[in-house]
């Protein structure tokens, strides 16, 4: 009778913690809304039937040694694809200085364990994202590179479109749409452990950081959703967000002021220098921006390596450079390969590839 307590004791605990994380995950759901959407911590959460990421990049130099810059990339996302959600995690660490990339993605088939609580993306063993009051700690550990990070909000998040709705291409659509925020100025503190036979050394690293949240009901396998996304991180503590859609063309963007004031702009160009191909898609290289009314108005956008393709996009970290030759800022790149491969249409297969 004893052991049969027991027994029922551990079945009954194991169905009640069970219960609790599916009650959890049902709570973190919410519902998607547009026009009234909540503000930046309540729409944290995944939203139902729609797809979404969180989407970190940032640069980084070794504190003994301002020459040594790396770039790195965390992406958790659920891509909304044929009635059922996809769970992809994706990371990266670039070495610039050395011309070296390093990446990790892994497909998720169950979430019950990732949004363990109202303020954490835990993808053990390989990545946890905490959020606090004053900022995030992302912690990284692949076979290849880990990394341990704490970023502060810096001068807050902004709104990005129309009061945060932001049309993915094709205005009259009114389902290919999201909803975006960005904090775009987070300073960033921690170490980077590069674990490779060619290299094996931890740096103590000092940097910036820029983080997104986007959601929306658009369909993101259709190309003709597919994007050209500019972030241009200026060493006065000023950025512009640019997104473009070549392939229509359609754009928004933000400028964001050194003291967080964020202002849509739309009148902008972005000419690319050349096109390249990879894998057999083809992607724009190296950008003239012209910014009429913005800051110093033309800028070049000058690769400091060649891009990756990281399983479904093309990826890359640029010099900002202005019109009498001065270095400005550091840009992030991020180019959707629909926007310009005609001859092969992207996969989302591409998205269940471990790597």
């Amino acid at each position: 009778m004893y052991l049969i307590h027991i027994v029922f004791t551990e079945r009954f605990l194991e169905y009640k913690l069970s219960w609790e994380m599916v009650s959890m995950r049902k709570r973190l759901l919410i519902p998607y809304k547009e026009e009234d959407h909540k503000n930046f911590e309540e729409e944290w959460f995944p939203h139902k039937g729609v797809s979404g990421w969180w989407y970190i990049t940032g640069y980084l130099m070794d504190k003994e040694s301002s020459e040594r810059i790396f770039s790195y990339q965390y992406t958790f996302l659920r891509a909304r694809v044929y009635g059922i959600t996809l769970k992809v995690l994706q990371l990266a660490l670039t070495d610039i200085s050395r011309k070296k990339h390093y990446f990790k993605q892994k497909a998720l088939f169950f979430e019950r364990k990732v949004f363990k609580d109202e303020r954490t993306i835990d993808v053990l063993p390989y990545a946890v994202l905490k959020r606090s009051k004053d900022g995030m700690n992302l912690w990284v550990n692949t076979d290849e590179f880990s990394f341990e990070l704490k970023l502060g909000y810096g001068k807050g998040g902004v709104w990005h479109g129309d009061n945060g709705v932001l049309i993915m291409g094709v205005p009259k659509d009114s389902k290919q749409r999201t909803v975006y925020y960005s904090f775009t100025n987070m300073p960033t503190e921690g170490r980077i452990i590069i674990k490779s036979e060619e290299e094996k050394r931890k740096f103590d690293v000092l940097g910036k950081s820029w983080f997104d949240r986007q959601w929306g009901p658009f369909n993101i396998v259709d190309p003709a959703t597919h994007w050209e996304w500019f972030s241009l991180r200026f060493f006065d503590d000023e950025e512009v967000m640019l997104f473009s859609f070549p392939q229509h063309p359609y754009q928004d963007g933000t400028y964001v002021d050194k003291y967080g004031k964020s202002k849509r702009i739309c009148d902008f160009t972005v000419k690319e220098k050349e096109l390249v191909e990879v894998d057999g898609y083809v992607f724009s290289f190296g950008w003239d921006v012209m910014l009429p009314g913005v800051k110093k108005e033309f800028y070049k956008v000058v690769p400091m390596m060649d891009g990756q393709v990281n399983i479904a996009y093309f990826e890359l970290m640029a010099k900002v450079i202005d019109l009498y030759g001065k270095h400005v800022g550091y840009a992030f790149v991020e180019l959707l390969p629909g926007v310009r491969s005609k001859k092969k249409k992207p996969s989302i297969k591409n998205l269940l590839k471990k790597s």
